[in-house]
Protein backbone atom coordinates (compact mmCIF):
# COMPACT_ATOMS: atom_id res chain seq x y z
CA UNK A 1 0.00 0.00 0.00
CA UNK A 2 1.08 3.39 -0.79
CA UNK A 3 0.64 5.70 1.69
CA UNK A 4 1.26 9.85 0.66
CA UNK A 5 1.81 11.84 4.39
CA UNK A 6 1.93 15.36 4.52
CA UNK A 7 2.71 18.31 6.91
CA UNK A 8 1.10 21.02 6.02
CA UNK A 9 1.38 24.42 7.63
CA UNK A 10 0.21 28.26 6.74
CA UNK A 11 3.73 28.49 4.46
CA UNK A 12 4.47 25.44 3.96
CA UNK A 13 3.75 21.41 3.29
CA UNK A 14 5.82 18.68 3.50
CA UNK A 15 4.79 15.36 1.32
CA UNK A 16 6.47 11.89 1.12
CA UNK A 17 5.02 8.93 -0.55
CA UNK A 18 5.89 5.72 0.73
CA UNK A 19 5.18 1.66 0.52
CA UNK A 20 5.56 -0.89 2.80
CA UNK A 21 7.74 1.11 5.10
CA UNK A 22 10.03 2.29 2.67
CA UNK A 23 9.97 5.92 1.73
CA UNK A 24 9.59 6.02 -2.51
CA UNK A 25 10.27 10.19 -2.80
CA UNK A 26 9.58 13.58 -0.47
CA UNK A 27 9.99 17.23 -0.83
CA UNK A 28 7.91 20.30 0.45
CA UNK A 29 5.83 23.25 -1.46
CA UNK A 30 6.24 26.39 -0.56
CA UNK A 31 2.62 28.33 -0.22
CA UNK A 32 3.65 31.26 2.06
CA UNK A 33 2.90 33.63 -1.29
CA UNK A 34 -1.09 32.30 -1.49
CA UNK A 35 -3.43 34.02 0.29
CA UNK A 36 -5.97 31.66 1.15
CA UNK A 37 -5.62 27.86 2.31
CA UNK A 38 -8.35 26.70 -1.28
CA UNK A 39 -5.22 28.72 -2.76
CA UNK A 40 -2.67 26.42 -1.09
CA UNK A 41 -4.44 23.01 -1.15
CA UNK A 42 -4.65 23.45 -4.89
CA UNK A 43 -1.22 24.59 -5.79
CA UNK A 44 -0.10 21.69 -3.48
CA UNK A 45 -2.66 19.48 -5.79
CA UNK A 46 -0.66 20.69 -8.66
CA UNK A 47 2.68 20.47 -7.36
CA UNK A 48 1.99 16.50 -6.46
CA UNK A 49 0.04 15.62 -9.93
CA UNK A 50 3.90 16.10 -11.57
CA UNK A 51 4.93 13.35 -9.01
CA UNK A 52 5.34 9.75 -10.78
CA UNK A 53 3.50 7.93 -7.80
CA UNK A 54 0.77 10.42 -7.54
CA UNK A 55 -1.74 7.88 -8.91
CA UNK A 56 -0.59 5.37 -7.15
CA UNK A 57 -1.73 6.22 -3.28
CA UNK A 58 -4.37 4.63 -1.08
CA UNK A 59 -4.57 6.74 1.70
CA UNK A 60 -3.35 10.20 3.38
CA UNK A 61 -1.93 10.74 6.68
CA UNK A 62 -1.99 14.32 7.05
CA UNK A 63 -0.31 15.81 10.39
CA UNK A 64 -3.08 16.99 12.57
CA UNK A 65 -2.45 20.51 14.05
CA UNK A 66 -1.16 20.85 17.74
CA UNK A 67 -3.99 20.50 20.56
CA UNK A 68 -2.11 22.59 23.17
CA UNK A 69 0.41 24.63 23.51
CA UNK A 70 3.90 23.79 22.78
CA UNK A 71 6.38 24.64 25.58
CA UNK A 72 4.52 28.20 25.63
CA UNK A 73 6.04 29.06 21.81
CA UNK A 74 2.32 28.64 20.28
CA UNK A 75 -0.21 31.29 20.82
CA UNK A 76 -4.18 29.86 20.84
CA UNK A 77 -4.28 32.22 17.94
CA UNK A 78 -1.61 29.59 15.76
CA UNK A 79 -3.42 26.75 16.72
CA UNK A 80 -6.69 28.07 16.06
CA UNK A 81 -5.56 29.28 12.22
CA UNK A 82 -3.41 25.82 11.72
CA UNK A 83 -6.32 23.91 13.14
CA UNK A 84 -8.98 25.59 10.25
CA UNK A 85 -6.10 25.21 7.44
CA UNK A 86 -5.62 21.67 8.46
CA UNK A 87 -9.52 21.05 8.61
CA UNK A 88 -10.00 22.62 4.59
CA UNK A 89 -7.15 20.46 3.35
CA UNK A 90 -8.12 17.34 4.31
CA UNK A 91 -11.83 18.43 3.35
CA UNK A 92 -10.39 19.06 0.03
CA UNK A 93 -7.81 16.56 0.04
CA UNK A 94 -10.47 13.98 0.22
CA UNK A 95 -13.18 15.45 -1.67
CA UNK A 96 -10.44 15.74 -5.00
CA UNK A 97 -8.58 12.30 -4.56
CA UNK A 98 -11.78 10.33 -3.27
CA UNK A 99 -9.48 8.66 -0.78
CA UNK A 100 -9.45 8.75 3.14
CA UNK A 101 -7.45 11.58 4.51
CA UNK A 102 -6.33 10.01 8.31
CA UNK A 103 -5.77 12.90 10.83
CA UNK A 104 -3.00 12.03 13.23
CA UNK A 105 -1.07 13.16 16.51
CA UNK A 106 2.74 13.82 15.91
CA UNK A 107 2.90 12.53 19.08
CA UNK A 108 1.07 9.28 18.34
CA UNK A 109 3.47 9.13 14.73
CA UNK A 110 6.68 9.52 16.19
CA UNK A 111 6.10 6.67 19.07
CA UNK A 112 4.85 4.52 16.49
CA UNK A 113 8.13 5.00 14.27
CA UNK A 114 10.92 5.77 16.83
CA UNK A 115 9.48 4.52 19.84
CA UNK A 116 9.51 7.74 21.60
CA UNK A 117 8.06 10.96 20.30
CA UNK A 118 10.81 13.23 21.75
CA UNK A 119 13.94 13.75 24.00
CA UNK A 120 14.19 16.46 27.04
CA UNK A 121 15.76 19.20 26.30
CA UNK A 122 15.86 18.90 22.04
CA UNK A 123 13.62 20.94 19.69
CA UNK A 124 10.78 18.43 18.08
CA UNK A 125 12.51 18.92 14.55
CA UNK A 126 16.05 18.19 15.71
CA UNK A 127 14.81 15.02 17.35
CA UNK A 128 12.83 14.17 13.82
CA UNK A 129 15.99 14.75 12.11
CA UNK A 130 17.97 12.78 14.25
CA UNK A 131 15.72 9.91 14.44
CA UNK A 132 14.85 9.44 10.67
CA UNK A 133 18.54 9.79 9.26
CA UNK A 134 19.59 7.19 11.84
CA UNK A 135 16.70 5.06 10.75
CA UNK A 136 16.80 5.97 6.63
CA UNK A 137 20.32 6.96 6.51
CA UNK A 138 19.51 8.08 2.59
CA UNK A 139 16.91 10.45 3.85
CA UNK A 140 19.24 13.15 2.93
CA UNK A 141 19.23 12.53 -0.62
CA UNK A 142 15.76 14.22 -0.58
CA UNK A 143 17.61 17.49 1.28
CA UNK A 144 17.52 20.54 -0.59
CA UNK A 145 19.69 23.41 0.42
CA UNK A 146 18.74 27.28 0.66
CA UNK A 147 21.10 29.96 -1.28
CA UNK A 148 24.02 29.97 0.60
CA UNK A 149 23.84 26.37 0.50
CA UNK A 150 22.90 25.45 3.91
CA UNK A 151 20.32 22.92 5.02
CA UNK A 152 17.15 24.38 3.83
CA UNK A 153 15.03 24.74 6.91
CA UNK A 154 11.54 24.08 4.87
CA UNK A 155 13.14 19.92 4.73
CA UNK A 156 11.82 19.78 8.55
CA UNK A 157 8.38 20.17 7.41
CA UNK A 158 9.30 17.38 4.71
CA UNK A 159 11.04 14.94 7.40
CA UNK A 160 7.88 15.29 9.61
CA UNK A 161 5.70 14.35 6.28
CA UNK A 162 7.92 11.23 6.08
CA UNK A 163 6.70 10.30 9.41
CA UNK A 164 3.54 10.55 8.57
CA UNK A 165 3.72 8.24 5.10
CA UNK A 166 5.96 5.64 7.63
CA UNK A 167 3.48 5.73 10.29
Amino acid sequence: MVILGLDSSTSVTGWAFSKDGKLLDAGFVDTKKLETTKEKTFYIIDCLSKNKYINQFDEINLEAALSGFAGGFTSQQTIIKLTRHNAVLAYILEEYYKKPVNLLSVNTMRKKLFGKCRIQGLKSKEFVKIELENLIPNVVDFCKTNKKGNWDERNGDMYDAIVAALY
